[in-house]
């Protein structure tokens, strides 16, 4: 088996994705496949924002996985879902290649169960806890961006009390103005499995594509609040 099949639904033309954890954690896993791959969370404002033309719009719809984060929209995901599987047909399927390196972990996930109850929101710090394990296992690396340097520091800190097998390849505060050249040449000496970035970025999620092809391959995902998240209270 060379793909893995993520269920989804599409409202008002736009993809949202319905992984299962153990699909989560498959895809970080096999995603070491000379690529760069984006993961997006949506919420209600985010949704309607991708929905007009523009480069927000062609990030979101070009993305790996999109995900709903938000009550609101993810209660539109439920509605659509129940909808499809209530009329006795099955959910669309999405099929996503892996690399020929990574398929031998295909083995363990078979496809995707029919079942009226799927998982339709994602909490950002959730997904990246099942990506971390999964790269904690074949001794991945990770990349941090954003944030105060104190509170990175302290995220640092904490990951790699939580992850100890994780190698924390590099950081960098979000407030690289001038000094960007340095950190794209971090990032490609590094050449990290994950780049996770957050606040104080100039360019918020938009800095992923408009610099992951100066980049090595690896996983991108972007929350504004993860740093601080992972630096835990007091981390600011």
């Amino acid at each position: 088996m060379d793909t893995i099949e993520i269920r989804g639904v599409e409202i008002g033309g736009l993809r949202l994705d319905m992984p299962s954890e153990q699909q989560l954690s498959a895809l970080a896993q096999a995603w070491d496949d000379d690529a760069n791959h984006q993961l997006c969370f949506l919420d209600t404002g985010a949704f309607l924002l991708a929905r007009c033309p523009g480069e927000y719009s062609s990030m979101i719809r070009s993305a790996d996985l999109v995900l709903s984060k938000s009550g609101g929209l993810s209660a539109r995901v439920a509605k659509e879902a129940s909808g499809i599987l209530a009329s006795g047909k099955s959910l669309p399927v999405r099929k996503v290649t892996i690399g020929i390196r990574r398929r031998e972990y295909l083995g363990y996930f078979g496809p995707p169960e029919e079942s009226k109850e799927v998982t339709i929101r994602y909490k950002p710090v959730s997904v990246l806890s099942i990506i971390l394990s999964a790269l904690e296992e074949r001794r991945g690396s990770v990349f941090l961006i954003g944030g105060t340097e104190t509170c990175l520091a302290k995220a640092e800190g904490n990951l790699r009390a939580t992850f100890p097998a994780l190698r924390i390849v590099g950081r960098s505060g979000g407030s690289f103005v001038g000094k960007e050249s340095l950190v794209l040449q971090a990032l490609q000496k590094a050449s990290p499995d994950l780049v996770l970035i957050g606040s104080m970025v100039k360019d918020g999620e938009l800095w992923i594509p408009r610099t992951m092809r100066s980049t090595r391959s690896g996983i991108f995902l972007y929350e504004s609040s993860i740093i601080e998240t992972l630096a835990g209270p007091g981390g600011k």
